[in-house]
């Protein structure tokens, strides 16, 4: 009798035990993909209002009317850029230009924030500082306006990639 040979291939025992330590190497690694997918989340909500605050500049600049944001902080948070500063980022009003509300950004809550106002000249901005939060609380970006109206965005709890407050 002829002995049998084996060809090249796998079995299904190496297969059952590849597949096993891919699950084991998934499953560590899963939850740090989580909160790095929580911190981009962060950070683009942050840049998002920071292009948001630089286009209701631009708009008042070529309007000729002043532009206001208006938000509405907590757990179902919204912040509007409106035409007047009473425009309610909570429903659909005329005086909206855009709305971006909690469910944009899953996970992001907005903490604390204050109503800006920019004049049609756009050389000056009143208030417009929103804190933004992460996941639990564990990340904190701080989006304010300077003098002259430019957003910037930083860090206070040291987040990667955002500049320290």
């Amino acid at each position: 009798m002829k002995a049998r040979r084996r060809t090249g291939g796998l079995t299904l025992i190496e297969i059952t035990i590849a597949l096993a330590v891919l699950a084991i190497l998934a499953s560590l690694a899963w939850p740090a993909f989580g909160q790095r997918v929580a911190r981009q989340r962060l950070a683009t909500t942050a840049e998002m209002l920071a292009l948001d605050l630089a286009e209701a500049r631009f708009e008042a600049a070529r309007s000729g009317s002043a532009i206001h944001l208006v938000f509405h902080a907590g757990s179902d948070w919204c912040y509007a850029v409106a035409r007047s500063p009473g425009c309610d980022c909570g429903g659909n009003d005329a005086c909206q230009i855009k709305v971006v509300r909690a469910s944009d950004a899953p996970g992001v809550t907005l903490t604390n924030a204050e109503d800006a106002a920019f004049d049609p000249a756009a050389t000056a901005a009143l208030g417009g500082t929103a804190v933004l939060q992460g996941v639990g609380g564990e990340h904190e970006l701080r989006v304010s306006l300077t003098a002259l109206g430019r957003a910037r965005v930083c860090s206070p709890s040291g987040l990667a990639g955002s500049p320290a407050c």
